[in-house]
């Protein structure tokens, strides 16, 4: 067997080595002395349990580690030859990211007993979480955590992650977390002392009970004004204000512990679901409480609305038929186009002068400004704080209570439009009977040449009153029924009263000597008074089923359905009481007028009985008058 060769040191040949080659080595050396001696103080440092804070944040003392192939597992990644990323800020957010994500931390515990602690990740959406803790090379604990895996799997009963770590006296243990998820990859990571983390929690706990039970209110209040207005805007304002708080607390990871724990699958897709369902339903509330169907404005506003509606339903079938990551994207896309299209269209309505788009714009500024200032503390331009971390419910609750007012304003502008219609058909009204008037005067005064005019000018009047009759039921006057209305309904309530076999009651009243008051006093004068007897008789009939009805001249009847004979005449004496005991003032002078009544109840025995009603009370009428008037005569039907 051949040895290997031998080098002898010859230390002649040392001695002629060159000096500066001498000097060289040495240096060397030297360098690589102080690298190892320096070696312990680049690596990072662990983090100390020392019992001082109550809470230690942990994001931003983490190393990184992105695994492109997913094979990687964690004992692998425990040998010291594993290359580790530095943290790079004070949070970790990878945006949206699917491959394997390794993050790990070195913690000592510096005192002299066992140490317990609740680890948190405060972001509950999540796929698939691992979480190890390794004394050295050997794993001693590990926790495989993530929306999808069943609810009930999770160590402590919380919508977050919340796992419990003992750490031994006087040793260092590394933390070892694994993410894969389709969404965003962010790792909010934190470990708490168990009292505190019990105080922290408690007030986080009562800011999500506030808000959850704020638009619990607001839901239950606006679902009644629904009901009891009919009108749709507040429809699709309740499924709003159902859908947004859904939207949270599925973000959140509320809905995942009270509603679905179960459902693995839904839980991924809901954030979608209620986010596209909310902004579908803002798009309907947009377009219903702004009116964009209004042919006055421009036709972009109204195709731009119709394109959003469209952009919604692609959103929610997305939210069924493609990937998580092509749902998300979608989603947040089509939600960022949605918002800035319902601020535009708010702020063109606002421009114009219309109150509620003010609301409106406000409201939605609100949310916006939520979503900024959270989107801001994610990417750590602004502090994380219970104000930060809570912008999008703060901005959400304003949203609803803002838009609760402009739903408000629009009932009162709504109110409004109407008062001022009414006032101008009154005087549409008045014009059109002094028209009449005119008309009339100009016919008996005008000559032969001027009948043609004078025929077609009638003639359009009487097409005129002919529609003001359709349209209205009310007597012009007195403001009471008029007579048309009460033959068509003494003609309903004798037939519904002959069915079921109830009592009807009619009464009919008459001013005494109203002509030689009419002739004394004027027209005007006996005008004033029909309206004053009307409106006594209106004071003493109370129940909505009750109609007073102007009859005829100033003759007016009462029909009473469900009374008899003794609560007709009771409210016949109320009114002829309250009439005679109502001073009509003329000309400085008080009169004193009284009425008439006939009243007759009876079950109807046919239909079509309401003429022999009417007779009976007329026979009942006049006999009040043969025995001297101002008082009330019953006839039994």
């Amino acid at each position: 067997m051949q040895g290997l060769p031998v080098i002898k040191h010859d230390p002649a040949m040392m001695a002629d080595s060159p000096a500066p080659e001498r000097r060289w080595r040495w240096l060397c050396l030297s360098m690589l002395l102080v690298a190892l001696a320096l070696l312990p103080a680049l690596s990072p440092a662990a983090v100390v349990l020392d019992g001082s804070l109550g809470q230690i944040e942990l994001s931003s003392r983490l190393q990184w580690l992105r695994d492109d192939s997913g094979q990687l597992g964690a004992s692998e990644l425990l040998q010291p030859d594993i290359i580790w990323q530095p943290a790079t800020g004070a949070a970790v957010n990878r945006g949206i990211d699917r491959h394997d994500w390794w993050f790990r931390v070195d913690i000592r515990n510096n005192n002299p007993r066992i140490e317990e602690y609740i680890l948190e990740i405060a972001y509950p959406t999540l796929d698939h979480i691992g979480v190890y803790l390794a004394n050295g090379d050997k794993i001693v604990d590990q926790y495989l955590l993530g929306d999808q895996r069943p609810f009930i799997e999770r160590p402590i009963n919380h919508h977050y992650f919340l796992m419990p770590t003992h750490w031994p006296a006087d040793e260092t243990l590394t933390l070892l977390i694994h993410v894969r998820t389709n969404g965003v990859v962010q790792l909010p990571l934190s470990l708490w002392q168990k009292s505190a983390f019990a105080s922290h929690d408690q007030a986080r706990q009562l800011i999500a009970g506030i808000y959850f039970g704020a638009m619990l209110v607001m839901l239950i209040y606006n679902l009644f004004m629904f009901i009891g207005i009919g009108d749709r805007s507040y429809l699709y304002y309740v499924g709003f204000v159902v859908s947004v708080p859904m939207f949270v607390s599925s973000l959140t990871g509320y809905s995942f512990q009270y509603f679905w724990p179960e459902s693995t699958e839904w839980n991924g897709q809901s954030i979608g679901f209620f986010l596209t369902s909310t902004i579908m339903f803002a798009v309907l509330f947009t377009h219903e409480f702004l009116q964009l169907n209004r042919e006055s404005l421009p036709s972009p506003i109204r195709i731009g609305n119709r394109a959003v509606l469209v952009l919604s339903m692609v959103m929610m079938a997305t939210v069924f038929l493609t990937s998580y990551n092509t749902m998300l994207i979608s989603v947040i896309a089509g939600s960022v186009v949605a918002c800035s299209a319902a601020l535009f269209v708010g702020l063109f309505g606002a421009l114009r002068g219309e109150r509620p788009a003010m609301f409106y714009v406000f409201a939605w500024s609100s949310l916006l400004l939520g979503g900024l200032v959270l989107a801001a503390s994610k990417l750590t331009l602004l502090p994380q704080n219970s104000f930060t971390d809570n912008a999008v419910q703060i901005g959400s609750i304003m949203l609803v209570v803002l838009l609760s007012f402009a739903l408000a304003e629009r009932i009162n502008e709504e109110r409004r439009r109407r008062f001022q219609a009414q006032m101008e058909a009154l005087q549409n009204e008045r014009r059109a009977r002094l028209a009449q008037e005119q008309a009339l005067n100009a016919q008996q005064q005008a000559n032969q040449q001027l009948e043609g005019k004078v025929a077609e000018r009638t003639e359009e009047l009487a097409k005129a009153n002919a529609i003001l009759q359709e349209l209205s039921d009310s007597d012009a006057l007195t403001g009471l029924r008029n007579r048309r209305y009460l033959d068509n309904y003494l003609n309903r309530e004798v037939t519904r009263c002959f069915r079921y076999q109830h009592p009807l009651a009619v009464i009919l009243l008459d001013i005494d000597h109203f002509k030689l008051f009419n002739d004394r006093h004027g027209h005007q004068i006996g005008d004033d008074c029909l309206r004053m007897v009307a409106t006594q008789i209106r004071h003493c009939v109370a129940r909505d089923s009750d109609v007073v009805a102007r009859y005829g001249g100033e003759e007016f009847c009462i029909v009473l359905p469900e009374t008899d004979m003794e609560g007709a005449r009771a409210v016949a004496e109320r009114v002829r009481r309250r009439v005679a005991e109502t001073p009509f003032r003329v000309a400085n002078e008080n009169i004193i007028v009284t009425i008439s009544a006939g009243v007759t109840c009876a079950v109807p025995m046919a239909p079509g009985q309401e003429a022999l009603l009417l007779q009976r009370a007329d026979e009942g009428l006049y006999q009040s008058k043969d025995e001297g008037r101002n008082r009330v005569t019953c006839l039994p039907g």
